[in-house]
This record gives C-alpha cells, structure tokens and sequence, in this order.
C-alpha cells in the first residue's frame, strides 16, 4: 500500500495567514504588493512539492518512508510499540491526518516523543483512522501488538 501526504490542505491552511497579513501590510504601491503575494506563493507551491515528493510504503514485512532528501527510512513491525493519529480541526475537514508509530528505540529519521521513546510520522495522509487500523492489524498478525 503506498501513501502519499494531501497537499490540498496545505494550500488551503496557507491562504489563512495570507488574509490576516495582508489586511495588516502598509503596502503603497500595487507591484510591491503583487510582489509580496507572488514570492509567498512561490514559497507555499515550493513547499507542497516538498511534503508530495514523500512517500509511504506499508508492506507485510515494514513500513518505508521516502522523502525527496536522503534514503528511506524503514521501520520494521517489531520495533514498532504503539500506534498513534493526530488530527487537527483543517485535518479533519480535509480526512487526513499524521499516524505517528511509537518505536523503542532511535535511529536515522525517528524523533523524540515526550514521554520517553521515539517516533516515525507519516504526515497528513488520507483517512489516518484507517491507516492505524490497518499497521495495528498487521501487528496483531504478528503477535507484537495486544
């Protein structure tokens, strides 16, 4: 199963501070302005071409992130202790949302999780709830999950 971030949301979440700087911008000239907007924009398309060049791959065997900068991680089935979703409200109304796998241990590409232990997130993938259900099925399937 390959999955790959939503960059609709991004778009959307990116025009919200657009309009509460603009109002605010003492801009006297319409070029500068139209400047402003088009180097914003081109910071924003940057970005969402970033976040749609990662990559998930969820296998029987592990699961693999690729991003456009360095190798995959990969996290295998074993090491993975929890399964956990965050969802924001513009998440929600988009269906999407990060599913963070806890591991036990650190490694290239996993984050400190507060609390103690470590974490891999698949960002802003559709339908989150169904994701976890599925890598806690499958970890069920191998015995490593309660």
């Amino acid at each position: 199963m390959i999955l790959k971030p939503v960059i609709n949301k991004t778009l959307v979440k990116a025009v919200i501070p657009l309009l509460i700087i603009l109002p605010l911008l003492n801009v006297n000239k319409l070029t500068s302005l139209l400047i402003f907007i088009l180097i914003y924009w081109v910071m924003v398309m940057a970005y969402a071409l970033f976040k749609h060049t990662h990559t998930y791959e969820i296998t029987s065997d592990y699961i693999e992130f690729k991003g456009l900068i360095g190798k995959g991680v990969r996290v295998r089935y074993w090491d993975i202790e929890d399964v956990l979703v965050s969802q924001g409200l513009l998440a929600r109304l988009f269906n999407c949302g990060s599913v963070i796998l806890i591991t036990s241990s650190g490694g290239r590409g996993r984050v400190m999780i507060i609390g103690g232990g470590y974490g891999v997130r698949l960002w802003d993938v559709k339908d989150p709830w169904r994701v976890q259900g599925i890598i806690i099925n499958r970890l069920r399937e191998l015995g490593y999950y309660q």
